[in-house]
């Protein structure tokens, strides 16, 4: 008997916003996190445009740029609407030409390019106002969590596959009768090369040749270098920038961040921000290649090595995100000499949940030193968050995945 490979289909909820809107849609985001199947699968649309890169139309047919310009002007007016996919490969004078004929029907634009986003969001933008902007990022771990749950795969399987499965693409390897690791495992192997390229194909050929600096700022990140100076110092040893100077490269962070590859991180104690990747999947690449040579060397066995050693972070930061959401807080961490706190979560700048994660077999002193480290400051909620909270007794309020499936 075959394996079952089941189709895993997760409603996000920007595809309620754009058929809701009468507006027009700019929806952006980098390859590869579901912009065309959110659009194909969940989005009213009357007609669907796929522009190639030598700016020949794909719909039911091929057809040339000049036959999409006439069908626009008719079908807009009969109030038809009409999603086009990479529409920026059509030039300058295709926004000019939206911007003459906006007020009737409407129109979905899809891009995968942050030099473009960057225009179209400028105050010279021919759609200024036209069209309201959608940044496409993952998916929510909490939907994914949910997901796995009803797939069947229970508590520390089921978080660390969601944690991967925010990254669309790995849904795709779902197998019902699969472990955990084994489908992550999968998912690792076959994206090897697809995540670094990623990266690349974000940028068009106007920012190609900076593109190096944007990976290496990743890849400095991933193994732990997370403050603007540390990721400078990389960039300069790297000869990747010409001064160590990291107001160089503050533009850079801005463009990631808005892209939906980077966040920053408040450091509560010392009033400054430390940056982390998004995504599990590109942070555990540029970790595992950097640290690892796993892009040229990978195998299942080293893989399996890397996922051991790396989870516990993916996890901690993971979980701090999904706390802040549920409940609303800014997400913080505290920083020290003597301690770390994995989450510390704001409301109006002041802590509300303090939380420790442990992501192994818990032993006394593990609990012990959670509730000390949790003791150093004032917060509403003290929580620490396991595998599994069966028989962990403790002070503060534990929780788990079981906890958090809804």
């Amino acid at each position: 008997m075959g394996v079952i490979i089941t189709m895993v289909i997760i409603k996000r909820k920007e595809a309620d916003f754009i058929n809701k809107t009468e507006k027009w849609v700019f929806l952006y985001g980098r390859r590869k996190t579901g912009k065309t199947f959110l659009v194909k699968n969940f989005v009213k649309f009357d007609d669907y445009y796929f522009v190639k890169r030598d700016r020949t139309i794909l719909s039911s047919k091929e057809i040339s740029y000049e036959t999409l310009i006439e069908l626009l002007k008719v079908n807009l007016k009969d109030n038809k609407i009409i999603v086009i996919d990479e529409f920026h490969r059509l030039g300058e004078n295709f926004l000019d030409f939206l911007h003459s004929i906006s007020g009737s029907g409407k129109i979905i634009l899809l891009s995968s390019t942050l030099y473009l986003s960057k225009q179209l969001l400028s105050t010279k933008s021919p759609l200024l106002g036209l069209a309201a902007e959608i940044p496409l990022e993952l998916i929510d771990l909490n939907l994914c969590l949910n997901e796995m749950h009803k797939f069947g795969f229970k508590g520390k399987d089921a978080l660390e596959l969601a944690l991967f499965c925010t990254e669309p693409i790995v849904l795709g390897y779902i197998e019902k009768t699969a472990n955990a690791k084994k489908i992550i495992i999968n998912a690792l192997m076959a994206s090897k090369n697809t995540i670094p390229a990623l990266i690349g194909e974000i940028f068009i050929e106007e920012e190609r040749q900076i593109s190096n600096v944007y990976e290496g700022i990743l890849r400095a990140i991933s193994i732990g270098k997370n403050k603007a100076g540390e990721i400078a110092n990389y960039l300069f040893s790297k000869k990747l920038i010409q001064k160590e100077n990291s107001t160089m490269i503050q533009q850079y962070f801005k463009n990631l961040i808005n892209f939906g590859i980077l966040k920053r991180v408040f450091i509560f104690n010392r009033g400054e921000y430390r940056y982390d990747l998004i995504s599990p999947l590109m942070k555990f690449y540029f970790y595992a290649d950097e640290k690892y040579n796993f892009i040229e060397e990978a195998t299942r066995e080293k893989a399996d090595l890397i996922l051991k050693e790396f989870t516990p972070r993916l996890i901690e930061s993971g979980i701090r995100k999904l706390f802040a959401d549920k409940f609303g807080l800014r997400e913080s961490i505290v920083e020290s000499s003597d301690y770390n706190i994995d989450g510390v979560l704001l409301k109006f700048k002041k802590p509300e949940i303090a939380l420790e994660i442990k992501w192994k077999k818990l032993k006394n002193e593990d609990i012990k030193r959670a509730e000390e480290t949790l003791s150093k400051i004032q917060a509403k909620r003290k929580i620490l968050f396991v595998q599994d909270k069966t028989n962990v007794k403790s002070s503060l309020e534990v929780m788990d995945i079981n906890d958090l499936i809804e």
